[in-house]
């Protein structure tokens, strides 16, 4: 029951973190370094935020409806539900007007901070003067401000302050205190030296300091954000321009790599060498698994067909073409590695036959590939070497070829495998023999 019940949990979570991604994650596929995808984007979320808000408001319209009962209020309820599915629709319009236009999805941002202010200050204006709702309506003021900061833009969130100071400023003298009532019959200084004592100056002025001090905090939040993705915006630039200039270097030295391994490297030779290495992954106790690997990895130079078109100049790809890329590389770098180990066999051969080794070239080759399955594979190919007609040396005889390997080469390997080889030599002979 346990086990069920936290599968369901995580398909549960699965599903919400899905949906939470489809309506509001900013990171949906965007590619943050397109200013135009970015403001689409946040068109689209808080497209998606102001559908939500616009319900909610619609339900504080109808619980005032319940509780007054008047016929205005349950007309202006009424209203509001179609109302909200208009702006949304036609927020929805523009920003799908041309997703690539800037001109068209900055309309669209004005005309979504636009609404969001004012429908805050609107639905304030209609629900101040009802007791408990006053402090939830003036709360959406702030609101507002938080959804706009949405943008990421100091100039934006800054026009709607402004505009909302002096909304919310005269809504204050107007209707919370109606002030203006109290003016008439007076001068400007005789109302001054009225007012200015009164509780309601002090509450005026200790509103206007919050909301003030809370567009502070808002703006350096949006100050902070702007210049973080700005900064990231240009280390991505310049990342995939070296990205670009890396991924055209490698793509040339793959190429030239895996022209010569199709080439170069005689394809008996490579057989050989591959029935070698299995008989001696056998002699030091390889399980199957590993001697098939092994195997795969000794010939793995005749692969090259699957990735002689090999393309990394893209600058983005999707999940397919990501795990495409990374299969064909990963291809790649094991072709380069198993060049390496013949390149490091016919190094050391040939050194050895004209005695040209040094103690610098031979650490070198030891530090090349140090784990047991290259080991194995470049043993094999030595022995097959040195049995083999080459242009620089005769083909030498078993006897020959183990007495080489036993007194100038055994340095290069381990020595379990080097004994295990010394010890089962006649049968790699006889297995050489047959081929």
């Amino acid at each position: 029951m346990e086990e069920k019940k936290k599968v369901k949990d995580n398909k549960i979570k699965k599903l919400g973190n899905a949906l939470f991604a489809k309506f509001f994650g900013f990171e949906e596929g965007i590619d943050i370094t397109d200013d135009v995808a970015v403001l689409n984007r946040r068109n689209v979320v808080i497209k998606n935020i102001i559908f939500i808000s616009g319900l909610f408001y619609s339900l504080l319209l109808l619980i005032l409806s319940i509780s007054t009962k008047q016929r205005t209020d349950w007309a202006i309820t009424v209203i509001s539900f179609p109302v909200t599915y208009l702006i949304n629709k036609l927020l929805k319009a523009l920003i799908n007007m041309d997703r690539k236009d800037k001109t068209k999805q900055l309309i669209a941002a004005y005309i979504a901070s636009f609404y969001i202010f004012l429908s805050s200050v609107l639905i304030y204006a209609r629900l101040y003067s009802s007791g408990i709702f006053e402090t939830v309506s003036y709360i959406l003021i702030y609101y507002a401000i938080v959804v706009i900061s949405l943008y990421q833009d100091k100039k934006l969130l800054s026009t709607a302050f402004s505009y909302l100071f002096v909304l919310v400023t005269v809504i204050h003298f107007t209707w919370t205190y109606q002030i203006t009532t109290r003016t008439q019959g007076l001068s400007v200084l005789d109302f001054l030296k009225d007012f200015v004592g009164t509780n309601e100056f002090g509450d005026l002025i200790l509103r206007s300091l919050v909301f003030a001090l809370f567009y502070l905090v808002v703006y350096v939040i949006v100050s902070i954000g702007q210049y973080m993705q700005e900064e990231r915006k240009k280390e991505l630039i310049k990342r995939r321009q070296v990205q670009k200039d890396f991924s055209s270097i490698v793509g040339n030295l793959f190429q030239a790599v895996f022209i010569n391994a199709y080439i170069n490297v005689n394809q008996e030779h490579a057989y050989q060498v591959q029935k070698v290495s299995e008989k001696i992954a056998s002699f030091v106790g390889m399980n199957e698994a590993d001697i098939k690997n092994l195997s795969e990895y000794a010939i793995i130079h005749y692969r090259y067909s699957e990735i002689k078109d090999f393309d990394i100049s893209a600058t983005t790809y999707d999940e397919a073409e990501y795990e495409q890329l990374k299969a064909k590389t990963t291809l790649g770098a094991d072709i380069v590695k198993r060049m390496e180990l013949s390149q490091n066999c016919e190094a050391i051969v040939r050194s050895h036959v004209e005695n040209t080794i040094s103690d610098e070239k031979m650490r070198a080759i030891m530090n090349t590939q140090p784990d047991l399955q290259s080991q194995i594979i470049l043993l094999a190919d030595i022995y097959v070497t040195l049995r083999s007609f080459n242009t620089y040396k005769r083909p030498y005889t078993h006897a020959m070829s183990i007495s080489l390997f036993e007194h100038q080469m055994s340095n290069y390997f381990r020595i379990e495998l080097k004994d295990r080889f010394l010890k089962f030599a006649d049968e790699v002979e006889e297995l050489y023999n047959n081929f």
